[in-house]
């Protein structure tokens, strides 16, 4: 899967965070927005064909970073 169409989906809406990657940031201190703004700004630097997954990195708007 590609960045950018990852990104088109996300400003769609038509995106899923799973509930474990949720709670997973949530006690890292990050909420939901921050995911989605290191979705638009980030990169994949691991791909989870299999699972159509990946892991994306990044920067928040507040400058934390990402995953």
């Amino acid at each position: 899967m590609e960045i950018e169409t990852i990104r088109q989906r996300v400003r769609s809406g038509d995106y899923l965070i799973r509930s474990y990657a949720v709670l997973h940031a949530l006690k890292e201190g990050f909420v939901r927005q921050d995911m989605v703004d290191t979705v638009l700004d980030g990169q994949i630097v691991e791909a989870y064909p299999d699972d159509r997954r990946v892991l994306i990195c990044g920067y928040t708007l507040q400058g934390g970073s990402v995953p």
